[in-house]
């Protein structure tokens, strides 16, 4: 299987020497790397990497701890690359001062992840399915992504029933449930 492996210019540490090193322990994966700029260009890096066919991506970024924008920013739209292409990117999100033990440590744990989300043939799909590490049996984290390709539509989950056929609510179903929540009106 084909694993992109994707870091920053910017990063503090060098996690491509610790990710291969980890990853030539593993007989069956093939690492493709790739470093970009700077944490905000990993989405279009991460969709770089899928065009060049890796199965998932392992995004190794440090920044500041307190940078909680530049976070929440990269994460979102990691999440959109994940949704257009219906593969996974995991993220190991490091503070610039962290030791190399840790990061050893965060790309194991990716690694693991990432190696088993994928089904042995190496075509990723989100529907897997998957134990929890609890022991209780349950599906994989983006089985949302499913559904929505096997074209079923309807409210998100947890949103009410609504009344329209289109799956979209109307205004006042959307300030009905608002209003619901706290008292707040969209319209």
């Amino acid at each position: 299987m084909r694993i992109g492996f994707l870091d920053c210019k910017t990063n503090s540490k060098d996690a491509w020497a610790i990710f291969s090193a980890l990853a030539d322990k593993q007989a069956n994966i093939q690492a493709v790397h790739l470093t970009c700029p700077n944490p905000f260009k990993v989405p279009a890096a991460c969709k770089r990497l899928f065009g060049q066919g890796v199965d998932t991506i392992i995004a190794a970024v440090t920044t500041e701890s307190d940078n909680e924008l530049e976070i929440g920013f990269l994460r979102d739209k990691v999440a959109d690359v994940e949704i257009a292409e219906a593969k996974y990117v995991f993220l190991v999100i490091e503070d610039v001062h962290v030791r190399d033990e840790q990061v050893a440590e965060s790309l194991q744990r990716a690694l693991v992840q990432a190696l088993e989300y994928l089904p042995a043939d190496s075509g990723s799909s989100f529907s897997q399915s998957s134990s929890s590490s609890s022991g209780a049996s349950g599906s994989g984290g983006m089985d949302m992504f499913s559904e929505a390709a096997s074209g079923a539509t309807g409210p998100a989950p947890g949103l009410g029933s609504g009344s329209s056929s289109s799956g979209k609510f109307e205004d006042e179903e959307a300030n009905d449930f608002l209003d619901g929540q706290g008292g707040h009106k969209l319209f």
